[in-house]
């Protein structure tokens, strides 16, 4: 039996640090500075990484002793379920207090035995409120925003009580400041934030998110609540050196060889992007899968480009009528960074700036240099190229 293409190459989902691709001192230093208590934060594209490189080092950090906590704000609706989730993440470090919990928040503490109401009790009076919070369920709905507070005092008292440092890991933390504020007031909830993460000591702080420019409005220099709390963290590019060696592993590991040409072909047309360079070479795979074959040619790999764009091509005509929705010349903007050819129309240099703010808020494109912009990734820069004209 043929290794399954979407296991040895997946593209929808973190993966474990076993499977990535060059990001080994990423991790490491991620690690490091959270271990010795550096608070970090970053901020990129979505599927470039982040969050398995973030997953990595929480687990190196647990590896070595620390307790460790994640909150994905993506999959929290409103305040209380933040309490509710971020208690739960929090008490789960502890075996004891994690069978307790599972069995409260399944059954409800009528469930509980004689020593499990005794255990809940003491863990109650040890930990306060936010105990109550992972306890039960709907607790926290009562007073969402105390019960916010409360649960973002829990990591530090779980810390001090057990002697451990603790590592609380929020991605996609830029929903705090989303337009539809999830949370309450962005400002008054960073501001809370603030005045409860600077209070203890026992806790190291991760955050990562996806939208740039709100992540750096957040943490940056300026009056916002949360300036300068925090190192910036950036990943530097995984080399060609690491893709070689990387994509030449997974392939070998079914059994199939990649000639240096087909190689140098598949890191090319993925130009370094993470989940672009593993989806063609998952595709490519799949090819050699169906044609019983495991040599990976070049012709099979710009066949399996040619199936990647193809997969990709709802999402994309999805991201063409979103650029179209950030401004009427937002698309020839963008197929001019595509194609590299000029504009059919000369665009002032004030509006060419906003739009190309808008697309990068939009997650479209990153600046490279002054004045240098390009369409992030390579799938969507080729479904632009594409495009005809006329379609504009």
């Amino acid at each position: 039996m043929r290794q399954p293409s979407a296991e040895l190459f997946p593209t929808n989902e973190p993966i474990p640090a076993s499977q990535m691709i060059g990001r080994d001192e990423d991790v490491k230093e991620l690690a490091s500075r959270l271990q010795n208590g550096v608070h970090s934060w970053l901020a990129g594209p979505r599927r470039t990484g982040k969050t398995s490189v973030c997953d990595a080092a929480l687990t190196r950090c647990k590896g070595r002793g620390c307790y460790v906590a994640k909150v994905d704000l993506f999959r929290v609706g409103d305040a209380a379920e933040l309490a509710e989730v971020l208690a739960v993440e929090v008490i789960k470090n502890r075996s004891p207090a994690r069978r307790l919990v599972r069995v409260t928040r399944r059954a409800g503490r009528t469930a509980l035995s004689a020593a499990q109401a005794t255990a809940s009790v003491k863990l109650g009076k040890e930990l306060g409120e936010g105990a109550e919070i992972a306890l039960t369920p709907g607790f926290a709905a009562q007073n969402p925003t105390k019960a916010l507070d409360a649960a973002l005092e829990l990591p530090e008292a779980v810390a001090r009580a057990d002697g451990k440092r603790l590592v609380l890991f929020f991605d996609e933390f830029q929903e705090v400041a989303a337009e539809r504020k999830p949370y309450g007031d962005p400002d008054a909830l960073t501001k809370r934030m603030r005045a409860i993460f600077q209070r203890g000591s026992s806790v190291s702080y991760l955050f990562a998110g996806s939208v740039e420019h709100l992540m750096r409005d957040l943490f940056g220099p300026g009056k916002r609540a949360l300036s300068g709390f925090g190192a910036f963290y950036e990943f530097g590019p995984i080399s060609v050196e690491d893709w070689r060696a990387g994509l030449a592993e997974r392939y070998a590991a079914d059994g199939c060889t990649i000639a240096e040409p087909a190689l140098s072909r598949l890191i090319e047309l993925g130009a370094g992007h993470p989940r672009a360079t593993m989806l063609i070479a998952q595709q490519a795979h799949l090819l050699s899968v169906q044609l019983e074959t495991t040599e990976i040619s070049a012709d099979l790999v710009e066949l399996g480009f040619q199936r990647a764009l193809v997969g990709d091509r709802p999402t994309m005509e999805q991201t063409v009528e979103s650029i179209r929705r950030l401004h009427r010349q937002a698309l020839a903007l963008a197929r001019g960074l595509a194609t590299g050819d000029p504009l059919p129309t000369p665009m002032h240099p004030g509006v060419r700036d906003r739009v190309l703010k808008r697309l990068e808020t939009a997650g479209v494109v990153e600046h490279v240099a002054r004045g240098d912009w390009r369409i992030i990734d390579p799938l969507l820069r080729r479904y632009l190229a594409d495009l005809a004209p006329l379609t504009v």
